[in-house]
């Protein structure tokens, strides 16, 4: 990795019952005061409240405090911590009342398209606002990969405390380290007695970081060579994007899209629901390949499909990047409007499962992947059409679509209908990916055949 900056010296502490604890209560709030005189120049909703939410330490009697503050107690953090981002706001990486030893990792990103370095400061209190909570240190992560779009390089970082209070504070680059390539980290170590400092405005600028999100990304992902996802399991996949979608004839089937994230994460966050292991999964319209991925790391065996050999193609070296799999995995092609395809797809199952992404959509996307569909284009009826025809009485059906033009919301209406045989249910919020929970446009759906 890139250079880091020098270690901070540590001066640990004990979290200590009775007068030892109210001495470190008195060590913070004495190391807060110019925080709390620039507070009270600038007043805000909060100034209410004070500035340390710290928990109530029995001052007149010590054994009184001793009996309070039992040992398990003794092993909680006094003070949350919290990564700076854009707007001075502190975003909370450990809470205050985590038992210790504590460990928290998130993912950052940067806020500027081409972003060569950015500047991540780490802040001890329990303010909404960096300004009114103290400094711990700052760590420069650089260079990062340039040219870039902003809110596409992932920057992880990991935030540790032990029973002393020690911390330890690491970032680096994912898409890099996951690819293998040489990559950024930094690294800075402290305690929470230290903080207090002043924070370095003058690097600021042009180097601010905000919290990840596939759902908030700023770009269109169609312009991206590769792009970084981390399952449900921690792992960091890259996927690869079909470059010559136009000379190709590859049309959407080369992108990596929201749906195919949400999916991706649902089955891993939901593995024990669906006991993945062993069992025989279909993926329709594979596109990249990452949803096939995730169901093949949790050991289901899958068949993956689409309609065009390109796009095979494609998801097969993306398959073959990922790594160990518990899984396997077997490439087809499937024209939904061949007969012949559809036989050879009936005669791999039965199937545990079929799934797939984004299979409902405007009718002209549809004629840029596959040729057949020049005459007879994907559609809610075809896709209906195809689930009757490959599953069978046991088969669970998934499926992560987004709304564009209202294609979704009919296809929920033509397949709740019960002359169609189908139980439709929709996926509880919290079981899918915390970032689309309050995204109406896209929908993770359940299928099962009515008996």
């Amino acid at each position: 990795g890139c250079p880091s900056p020098a270690v901070q010296p540590m001066r640990r502490f004990g979290l200590l019952a009775g007068a030892a604890a109210a001495a470190l209560a008195l060590s913070l709030v004495a190391a807060s005061a110019p925080a709390m005189a620039s507070a009270a120049a600038a007043p805000s909703s909060e100034d209410a409240a004070p500035l340390l939410a710290l928990p109530p330490i029995p001052m007149e009697d010590d054994s009184a405090g001793l009996s309070a503050l039992a040992p398990a107690e003794a092993k909680l953090l006094p003070l949350s911590l919290h990564v700076r981002v854009a707007d001075d706001v502190c975003e909370p990486m450990i809470r205050r009342g985590a038992e210790l030893p504590a460990k928290a990792t998130k993912l950052f990103t940067t806020t500027q398209d081409s972003q060569a370095a950015a500047h991540i400061e780490i802040y001890v209190g329990e303010r909404s606002f960096c300004r009114g909570n103290l400094f711990l240190g700052v760590m420069e992560l650089a260079p990062l990969p340039t040219p870039s779009y902003r809110s596409f390089v992932q920057l992880e970082v990991s935030v540790e405390v032990d029973e002393s209070g020690a911390v330890v504070c690491r970032t680096a680059e994912v898409e890099g380290r996951a690819l293998g390539e040489p990559y950024c980290t930094a690294e800075i170590a402290g305690d929470l007695l230290s903080a207090g400092g002043s924070a370095p405005e003058a690097g600021r600028e042009g180097r601010e970081v905000a919290v990840f999100s596939h759902a908030l990304a700023k770009h269109l992902p169609v312009l991206l060579a590769v792009r970084s996802v981390r399952l449900f399991n921690g792992r960091d996949i890259v996927i690869r994007q079909h470059q010559r979608r136009q000379e190709e004839k590859v049309g959407t089937g080369g992108v990596l899209w929201e749906s195919a994230i949400v999916l991706a994460d649902y089955v891993g966050r939901n593995k024990t629901k669906f006991a993945w292991q062993g069992k025989r999964v279909l993926e329709l319209g594979a596109g990249t390949g990452l949803v096939t991925i995730a169901l093949a790391m949790e050991g289901a065996d899958v068949v993956l499909t689409d309609g065009n050999p390109k796009v095979v193609e494609g998801a097969g070296r993306n398959v073959e990047g990922a790594g160990r799999l518990s899984g396997s995995v077997r490439l087809e092609t499937f024209d939904w409007n061949s007969p012949e395809d559809l036989a050879r797809m009936q005669a791999l199952g039965p199937w545990d499962a079929i799934v797939g992404s984004d299979l409902v959509y405007p009718g002209n996307a549809g004629r840029k992947c596959v040729a057949s569909n020049e005459t007879t284009h994907p559609a809610d009826e075809t896709l209906l059409r195809l689930f009757g025809q490959l599953a069978g009485p046991a088969t669970q059906v998934l499926l992560a679509l987004k709304d564009r033009t209202g294609e979704v919301g009919r296809f929920v209406e033509l397949a709740s209908n019960p002359t169609r045989g189908w139980q439709l249910e929709h996926a509880l919020s919290e079981d899918i990916m915390p970032e689309f929970r309050s995204i109406p446009a896209v929908a993770v759906l359940r299928l099962v055949r009515i008996t």
